[in-house]
């Protein structure tokens, strides 16, 4: 479960840099894409976030090995 989840991180970071490459040309102030662009950035980045911090409940719990 864990690998899903680091492969769908990739994958978000994938696609918020080709986000970034396709919008380097349109205005940010033209018809509130600004607005709308940080708002969706700032999603994303807490959705992110939460996603990782979450890949510790999903590793399976290692053995204690007895001595």
């Amino acid at each position: 479960m864990s690998q899903q989840l680091i492969t769908a991180l990739d994958c978000l970071d994938k696609a918020m840099r080709q986000l970034r490459l396709a919008t380097l040309d349109i205005p940010y102030r033209r018809e509130g894409f600004k607005g709308d662009h940080n708002t969706f950035v700032r999603s994303v980045a807490v959705l992110r976030t939460s996603l990782s911090y979450s890949r510790s409940q999903l590793e399976p719990k290692r053995r204690r090995s007895r001595r």
